[in-house]
């Protein structure tokens, strides 16, 4: 591109959306109506298009006009420079929006140890302006804190099938192992089944947790039905229940070792459960756009011994 060309288009670029709407309409009171602008300044700078290449773009028709040849053989590359400068306000707009955005998570308790710390440094080493607001609980308050509008997206367990009218996507699959108070008569073993383990009293999480679920899945497929000595609301508290000699549980294994805790290999069934993420498809904020970007990106390290399995 020369130097003449280069000044043409300098000139012309501003010229171009008054071009462009009277060359829709193919009249300027109406095109002027449109721009919100004087009708003599539409006309004027129509006018000087024609000026600045050489050729009249327009010419009278009756109470209108139309385009000339060369308004013709312009009028598509002036509507392709508009829409490209307006798709670069709008990447303007998105990156300052997303800057500057807020992203509410809702997760469940379980996860907030690694996964979800693990999560957001990772973001926010990309996008360091964005604020988060977090709310933890069983996977059924999440779920609800989503469907209220309460959060943009919900971590948790068992989304597979996803909840109605949910987007989901699945990080990984997590380990779950029995775990026994040390000198229990399982403590010895390299593993056991769900029925030898449901000899003994078990406590689990309450439900509406995520993890009590999949528990008393395992447990209706193994065809066994424990007596529940106790529930708790986070495994931290379940863990010290079990190292109390208060009974068996079964849980994600644990990042250190547990004092007066064996974990033990669950033979039959072989537990696991798989930990996404969802939210409303309706949500078009672009923080949780890119938030989900991300997601979809990486594996998620779920900090525990074997890092899980991740899901592809």
């Amino acid at each position: 591109m020369d130097a003449a060309l280069d000044e043409e288009t300098r000139r012309l670029l501003p010229l171009l959306p008054a071009f462009v709407a009277v060359a829709e309409v193919e009249q300027v009171t109406l095109a002027a109506a449109m721009l919100r602008a004087p009708q003599p300044t539409v006309s004027r700078a129509v006018a000087r298009v024609g000026e600045v290449l050489g050729v009249p773009v327009v010419e009278r028709r009756g109470r209108g006009i139309r385009l000339t040849d060369a308004g013709r053989a312009l009028l598509p590359h002036a509507r392709q420079a508009l829409a490209a400068l307006g798709a670069g306000v709008d990447a303007v707009r998105s990156r300052e929006a997303l800057a500057r955005g807020t992203l509410s998570v809702a997760f469940q308790t379980s996860l907030g140890e690694s996964v979800v710390p693990a999560l957001i440094k990772e973001f926010l080493a990309d996008h360091p302006a964005v604020r988060f607001t977090m709310t933890q609980g069983a996977r059924r308050s999440c779920l609800d804190a989503l469907d209220a509008g309460e959060a943009d997206i919900a971590l948790v367990s068992r989304l597979v099938p996803a909840p109605a009218g949910r987007e989901i996507l699945t990080l990984f699959q997590e380990p779950l192992v029995l775990i026994v108070p040390a000198g229990h008569e399982l403590a010895s073993r390299p593993g056991a089944t769900l029925r030898e383990a449901a000899r003994s009293t078990f406590i689990t999480l309450k439900h509406g947790f995520g993890l009590r679920g999949t528990v008393d899945a395992l447990c209706a497929a193994a065809g066994v039905r424990p007596t529940i000595g106790f529930e708790g609301e986070d495994l931290h508290t379940v863990r010290g229940l079990v190292a109390a000699g208060l009974g068996v549980s079964v849980l994600p294994p644990a990042r250190q070792p547990v004092h007066d805790v064996v974990e033990i290999r669950l033979d039959e069934p072989v537990p696991s459960r798989d930990i996404g993420a969802a939210w409303s498809p309706d949500n078009t904020s672009p923080t949780l756009a890119a938030f989900v970007e991300m997601l979809r990106a990486g594996v998620v390290d779920t900090g525990t011994p074997d890092g899980g399995a991740p899901v592809r």
